[in-house]
């Protein structure tokens, strides 16, 4: 069983150019990366920035236990959901808008150190964080931004000596309403599918929390997570319900996020998790754990008569992400797309970073305009077209893939 987290900073296609400008900042780029907000269109460039890392997808694979009991798979992929949180935990950060077409390919090995075979691992152990270091395993992920309007990127990214793999589609939307802004999903998003094949292809479905973006007044902005998500299991006949609570202004309170995992028919309830809140669970459903704290620090479970931690935010770091050499990359692999951003960024010379952002946005205009003119549809090059209806993209099998 696994204890790694890994937390990476976005998953979308423009996810490198999120982590270039992370570097840019620790090179003293500040400036750079924070979002001000200047007007209503201020607000709306602002929101665009930050909506995929809202929704962002997938951050491990690797934490998935090998237990045979149920119950504690299904923590442990709750405490995974929990930690692909970490990127909302502290300031938010503007990244790079990704162009049609664009990829990004990375991996990271979890360590001999991170692997066990306890049922305890989906708790306080979870916490433990992989760096590379004496490497076994090896974890994937792979994205290509599929479509422009609007913008859509799929991603997979896998773990192949586990066996385990999770695929789904970013899309976002976000709505205005005075000085609050929110941000979910769009149409496209289905959620994240984890697919262990070592259990007999035993899915998760995991959907996205909705985010409210705080801090207009202050121009410094912090995502809030709010409403309910949810986690469900049809081959073992488990789900778990998130339900977030709205912080408020001018106290602190115990907790924000409260929620429940329980056994439930398929046949007769699989169709209507997706709208249950808390209060909604029939009494049919048999409760097997509850789980509360606040989704920004600690979370706790309580399960067979006993309390743990589930997971703790503070203990989590963010693991190096390897990734071919610039020289090596395609061009349409992120780093090669933005590098001439970003080189003018960290020389701080920010009027010639904004052209050359302008040059290449103006670019991608003709070539959808060509497109246009000659008839034809962009076609994903790693994809298969198919991944609308289920919100579950699968790779080609000759997909170029370069890790």
């Amino acid at each position: 069983m696994s204890k790694a987290v890994e937390a990476t900073p976005r998953t979308s296609a423009s996810g490198d150019a999120e982590a270039q400008q992370q570097k840019i900042q620790s090179e003293h780029v500040d400036r750079a990366e924070d979002i001000h907000v200047d007007g209503e269109q201020g607000k709306f460039s602002a929101i665009l920035g930050i909506l995929r890392k809202l929704v962002g997808v997938a951050d491990v694979v690797d934490l998935i236990p090998e237990s045979d009991d149920g119950v504690e798979r299904m923590l442990a992929v709750l405490a995974w959901w929990f930690s692909k949180m970490l990127k909302h935990t502290g300031k938010v950060h503007k990244p790079f808008n990704s162009i049609l077409g664009e990829r990004f390919f990375c991996h990271w090995d979890v360590s001999s150190s991170s692997q066990c075979s306890s049922e305890s691992t989906a708790s306080s152990s979870i916490t433990n964080v992989s760096t590379g270091a004496e490497a076994t395993n090896r974890v994937e992920y792979i994205t290509e931004q599929v479509s422009h309007h609007p913008p859509v990127s799929a991603f997979v990214y896998r773990c192949k000596e586990r066996g385990i793999e999770a695929a789904g589609i970013d899309h976002i939307k976000a709505k205005f309403t005075g000085l609050s802004a929110t941000v979910a999903t769009g149409s496209e998003c289905k959620g994240i599918f984890i697919t262990l094949k070592s259990r007999g292809n035993e899915m998760y479905k995991c959907t996205h929390p909705t985010g409210s973006i705080v801090g207009w007044l202050r121009g410094s902005l912090k995502v809030q997570m709010i409403e309910t998500s949810y986690i469900v299991c049809a081959k073992t006949g488990l789900a778990a319900v998130v339900e977030f609570k709205e912080e408020r202004w001018f106290s602190k309170d115990k907790g924000n996020v409260i929620g429940k995992v329980f056994r439930y028919d398929e046949s007769k309830y699989g169709d209507q998790i997706a709208s249950w809140r808390l209060k909604d669970i029939p009494k049919a459903c048999s409760i097997v754990a509850t789980f509360g704290g606040n989704w920004d620090q600690q979370v706790t479970v309580k399960h067979n008569g006993s309390e743990r931690t589930l997971i703790d935010m503070a203990a989590l770091k963010i693991a190096d992400k390897i990734v071919k050499p610039l020289e090596q990359q395609g061009e349409l692999e992120s780093r090669r797309v933005w590098e001439p951003v970003a080189s003018k960024m960290r020389q701080g010379k920010y009027a010639e970073a904004s052209r050359t952002k302008k040059a290449i946005e103006e670019a991608q205009r003709t070539l959808a305009a060509e497109r246009k003119e000659r008839g034809e549809e962009f076609v994903p090059a790693l994809f298969k077209p198919n991944y609308a209806d289920s919100g579950m993209p699968e790779l080609l099998d000759d997909a170029p893939i370069n890790i």
